[in-house]
């Protein structure tokens, strides 16, 4: 039996399943004689064995078994279990209950600058629209433990303090936290899953209607018509349905609920629009973009994750949004759009509205729509003018004279730098 782990290790006999989330093996090191005689060497390879041992997985999912059917504890980073099966994600109670509140200075400022953008992109005809996708701490409060709900609270959370914000500055917002929270008792099918993390098929349906509605009066045009045709009802969840207990590494599948599937269908791109896309996300934006729905929706179809790496289905693998031109890549986009759910708003809006402050604060080369490029003739025809209008008012002319002598040049050509100068502001 002590030996059986070893032999699978070295000659494998039985097939093993994986373990399922996100974590990293240890390479073997090679050995030199300072890491041996130090020890550091020994400690590396004790470590790489640990995880490379026969049957790890069987022994991974044993543990977590009797962690979770006898202690009523998950042994997953973050993994809450509520009540009646109901898992969650312990960054989503934090956010209802405020525990990782920005403050109301930090995301005063970030609204802010939010604002200053969208006004310059709507002003380039691109729209700006900002999404709170749901929160299943919000949605399902009830299945909570109450040992965290009986925990004090911040003194506020950034979910009501961005919307709070959002209304001061009238900035454009889809709360779909809220709207999921409303239709709880009244929907057909459930919006949330049992054992998942994420929106249901059906809530990101719905969504996805909401998102082309909005889409189309905000810049009135007819996109790509989008519904459903009835619903599955599989005995098996679908991903990510299931995606916190598989997280948990367990013997035996947790009970749970069955979920409805809308069967999707698009209509034809005869006579549509397809508007380019930006779209700011984390997670949840997985459930539309990763289906194919926005490439249904979208011409060009950008994803930018945590606005970190960013993915489009033309691209033959994803890239560093670092390494984008933001200016060129808002002018590209025709919508712009940034989501979060509830339990990354403490890091909403992911940087990207500090960093297009930043470059719309300093540079006029977005294609403004209403600024259509003129020629030469005209320019110069109105310079002519406003260097007319400077000469005849006589306090205006003196500044002039004095800043020509200033630089040592004459009357006439700072005239002219004037002039080119309120020109140029006068087309910004």
């Amino acid at each position: 039996m002590l030996g059986l782990p070893l032999i699978q290790r070295t000659i494998p006999i039985f097939d093993e399943t994986p373990l399922k989330g996100a974590f990293s093996i240890p390479q073997k090191q090679t050995s030199t004689y300072e890491t041996v005689l130090d020890g550091s060497w020994q400690e590396a390879y004790n470590d790489h064995f640990e995880h490379t041992i026969g049957f790890r997985p069987l022994l991974v999912r044993i543990n977590n078994q009797i962690s979770y059917s006898v202690f009523d504890t998950a042994l997953a980073n973050g993994v809450i279990i509520g009540k009646e099966n109901y898992l969650f994600e312990i960054n989503y109670i934090k956010a209802i209950k405020g525990w990782d509140f920005l403050g109301e200075e930090a995301i005063e400022t970030q609204v802010h600058k939010a604002a200053f953008v969208h006004k310059k992109l709507k002003e380039a005809n691109k729209s700006l629209l900002f999404v709170f996708a749901p929160g299943k701490a919000s949605y399902f409060p009830e299945y909570i433990p109450d040992k965290y709900l009986n925990k004090p609270s911040g003194e506020n959370t950034n979910y009501a303090e961005f919307s709070e914000k959002f209304k001061k500055y009238d900035l454009p917002l889809i709360d779909f936290n809220s709207w999921f929270m409303l239709m709880k008792d009244t929907v057909s099918y459930p919006l949330y899953p049992q054992c998942g993390i994420h929106w249901s098929a059906y809530g990101v349906a719905m969504a996805t209607d909401s998102l082309i509605n909005y889409i189309e009066k905000d810049r009135n045009i007819d996109m790509v018509d989008f519904g459903w045709n009835g619903f599955e009802f599989p005995d098996t969840l679908r991903s990510p349905d299931y995606d916190i207990a598989e997280g948990m590494n367990l013997l035996f599948k947790i009970p749970h609920y069955n979920m409805a599937y809308p069967k999707v269908w698009f209509g034809n791109n005869e006579g549509k629009t397809r508007p380019n896309a930006i779209v700011v996300a984390d997670s949840y934006y997985w459930n539309i973009f990763g289906k194919g729905y926005a490439s249904s929706i979208f011409n060009d179809n950008n994803f930018w994750y945590y606005n970190t790496e960013a993915h489009n289905p033309a691209w033959p693998a994803p890239q560093k949004t670092a390494d984008l031109d933001m200016l060129s890549e808002l002018g590209k986009a025709d919508v712009i759009i940034i989501m979060a759910t509830e339990a990354n708003l403490y890091r909403f809006p992911y940087g990207f509205i500090d960093r297009a402050y930043e470059v719309l604060s300093k540079s006029q080369n977005l294609q403004m729509t209403e600024n259509p490029a003129i020629d030469n003739t005209t320019k110069e025809s109105e310079i002519l003018e406003i260097m007319t209008s400077i000469d005849n008012d006589q306090d205006y002319k003196k500044s002039v004279i004095e800043k020509a002598n200033a630089r040592g040049i004459s009357y006439q050509e700072m005239l002219r730098l004037d002039a080119t100068w309120v020109w140029e502001n006068k087309r910004k």
